[in-house]
């Protein structure tokens, strides 16, 4: 079976420019996912998937491979179902796994975490998702609780479960034949949901978020050199 990692990365970005080669905490934000799909036990190969041959080329650099997408693929209203389908395509793989080059915090014991859970519930896709326990609404309209009863305590709320799209995980046979049928197919066949915790899941969208995701990038790296093991920085 051919487990293959993609990381997708386009050089275009509408919130903060080219974040993928942006430095953070000394090197290139994309190098941070690349080393952790390099590293995990479970992967058959792994690729950076981009239209960019300056991100081609730190994926050569960093020891993956390099899948050109066709720049169609690669515009602003291009989708995950169409990249990850022409991907599946182009590689051939049996399960495909994509880990998010704006999650840098994942690391290699996650994603063979997310793949066994995949492989031994016998799921067609699995995403990643993270839990904040605090009173929600949506469009005006309260989600976990009743606003006509006393507010209940944090701690006794269903907890709001958010997509955190920092890996997922694809049947290959059954994207492709959902992709073909709707158009469609991130969530398709037999679909679970993996929490990951909140750190881990942090992602790259704003200047803010790339401050804090620094600040507990440097803190791993203290805590490796120092010998500890703080499951918040380094699980």
């Amino acid at each position: 079976m051919r487990i293959i990692g993609e990381i997708p990365a386009r050089l275009g970005s509408q919130r903060v420019k080219q974040k993928n080669l942006r430095p953070i905490n000394g090197k290139p934000l994309i190098s941070y996912t690349i080393e952790a799909a390099k590293k995990s036990e479970l992967l058959t190969e792994v690729y950076v998937n981009t239209e960019s041959d300056k991100l081609g080329a730190i994926a050569k650099k960093y020891g993956v491979k390099y899948y050109k997408r066709d720049e169609r693929l690669s515009s602003d209203t291009a989708t995950s179902d169409e990249f990850n389908y022409d991907f599946i395509n182009g590689t051939g793989a049996d399960v495909l796994v994509m880990i998010n080059p704006v999650s840098p915090l994942i690391d290699s014991t996650d994603i063979d975490k997310i793949i066994t859970f995949f492989l031994n519930n016998k799921y067609d896709s699995v995403i990643s998702i993270r839990e904040e326990y605090f009173q929600a609404l949506m469009d005006n309209e309260p989600v976990n609780f009743d606003i006509n009863k006393m507010l209940p305590r944090t701690q006794d709320l269903s907890p709001i479960q958010l997509c955190s799209w920092a890996v997922c995980v694809w049947r290959a046979t059954t994207f492709i034949e959902s992709f073909k049928k709707n158009g469609h197919a991130v969530f398709s066949g037999n679909v679970g949901y993996y929490t990951l915790d909140k750190i881990k899941a942090i992602k790259i969208s704003t200047e803010e978020d790339f401050f804090i995701a620094e600040q507990f990038l440097k803190a791993r790296e203290q805590n490796l050199s120092s010998g500890r093991n703080d499951e918040n920085v380094n699980a």
